[in-house]
């Protein structure tokens, strides 16, 4: 099913890694840029699928379902950093540094991971329980996206993926579930689905992905077998992950929670007009995690072995990103009103107003994203937590204060200002992290990255 032989040439895999080597990344510049080319290229064809079915599936939602539906998606969401525990970067650490022990990283994280999907699969149903009582549809829907976790725990396979920095099979076994995705989307359009069948099929999508990380990773030759659960090793990584564990719970907090305030205070049709702006700035959120997906690998290696070039090449990251944050804003929030109408049909004009504020959280988003390497391979996770935390803080304030007057516009003034204060703000306030904040300010200067 996945053979690779086709896809063995990627003309913009290939673009990116010749812009990468001429920015003078350094030796592992080629990699990095081939890696996000493929990043890329699945974002690209995902995002073609999202215009083509997705939008579809948003016009027959209509606001309403949109606005239950999203709510149920939010508060698994919420849930679902019991599923991954902060292990995300650090087991892509281990798995570079100790690459001699991946099968008893890979089967302990596997176990880890499975466990906090059952933790999330009754928190989620425990919460929407106190929150909408008697609300069966909303429980249903809850359910079947809880269900989610479970695939999402073999993740853990494309984290080895990262570690080798070897993205093509993984990009590539995304790209046949999304075409599969995308097909059982049309069918439950076309047949009139109800919004319980709909919610099974977006639910799928995750475990076809799965599947084809599964057997993606069986073709490699040098994959680890015989994966192993070792309670020591469980340990370690609960260790060196509570500051993420913590952290991922501030950040999910921080995005999430004004949903469930917008529907608690304006009902679904206002939180269906913040999820159709929030569906197309989830995809510029990609950006970034993308980039450092395909970069952490190299970045960690050059840390460890040349901590001034690992400086220099953090700082082109820097650049790279702030760039195309600002870009990507100035472009969304001129056509925020053409684009909703365009995509979304009148129904969902109130969403324009929305989505041009939410664009200009992307320059401080993408920084704030890459500097999650800096403070992982300094071992101050802690630090991330901090951050986090005080965007949490803000998030719930602001939220509060601004969505009773404003709506869905108030929940976009919030995510900006929060974001902005505890991505990047925040880093000026403390010695030890001043040089990571001029780095970042460096970032917006109209220099090219040395």
């Amino acid at each position: 099913m996945f053979s690779y032989g086709s896809m063995s040439t990627n003309p913009i895999a290939t673009l990116i890694a010749a812009l990468f080597r001429r920015l003078g990344i350094g030796e592992e510049g080629s990699r990095i840029g081939t890696n996000f080319g493929w990043l890329i290229t699945d974002r690209m064809v995902r995002l073609t699928l999202s215009l083509v079915v997705n939008v579809w599936l948003v016009r027959y939602l209509g606001v309403e379902r949109l606005g239950l539906m999203s709510y149920a998606q939010s508060v698994v969401v919420l849930m679902a950093v019991f599923a991954t525990l902060g292990l995300e970067t650090i087991l892509v650490r281990d798995l570079v540094r100790k690459p001699e022990q991946a099968r008893e990283l890979l089967g302990t994280s596997l176990a880890l991971r499975l466990a906090g999907s059952a933790i999330t699969l009754a928190l989620s149903l425990a919460a929407v329980t106190i929150m909408r009582h008697g609300d069966r549809d909303t429980a249903l829907l809850t359910l079947i996206f809880a269900t989610t976790a479970f695939s999402q725990s073999f993740d853990v396979m494309e984290f080895w993926f990262q570690s080798r920095s070897r993205l093509r099979p993984l990009v590539t076994a995304r790209m046949v579930g999304s075409v599969i995705s995308a097909i059982a989307k049309v069918a439950v359009i076309l047949l009139r689905a109800p919004l319980p069948v709909v919610g099974v099929v977006i639910a799928s999508e995750y475990a076809i992905s799965t599947l084809g990380l599964v057997v993606a990773f069986r073709t490699q030759p040098d994959r680890p077998s015989q994966w192993r659960v070792q309670r020591e090793q469980a340990l370690d990584l609960l260790r060196s992950a509570w500051p993420l564990f913590l952290t991922s719970i501030a950040i999910v907090i921080s995005v999430r929670v004004d949903q469930m305030i917008l529907t608690a205070i304006h009902g679904p049709h206002e939180n269906g007009l913040y999820a159709a702006a929030q569906r197309l700035t989830e995809i510029i959120y990609y950006v970034p995690v993308a980039v450092m997906a395909a970069a952490n690998p190299a970045l960690l290696r050059s840390h460890q072995n040349n901590p001034e070039e690992y400086t220099r090449r953090l700082q082109r990251v820097f650049s790279l990103l702030a760039l195309g944050g600002v870009v990507i804003a100035v472009c969304v929030s001129l056509l925020a009103p053409w684009i909703i109408r365009l995509l979304f049909g009148a129904a969902f004009a109130g969403s324009a107003p929305v989505l041009a504020i939410q664009a200009w959280t992307a320059p401080m988003l993408f920084i704030g994203v890459a500097q999650s390497n800096w403070f992982i391979a300094n071992h101050r996770q802690t630090g991330l937590l901090l951050r986090s935390a005080v965007a949490a803080a803000l998030s719930v304030g602001l939220n509060f204060t601004l969505i009773p007057v404003l709506g869905a516009r108030g929940a976009a003034i919030t995510t900006l200002v929060s974001q902005t204060i505890g991505m990047v703000a925040l880093n000026a306030c403390f010695a030890e992290t001043r040089p990571l904040f001029r780095m970042q300010m460096r970032a917006f200067l109209p220099v090219p990255p040395r």
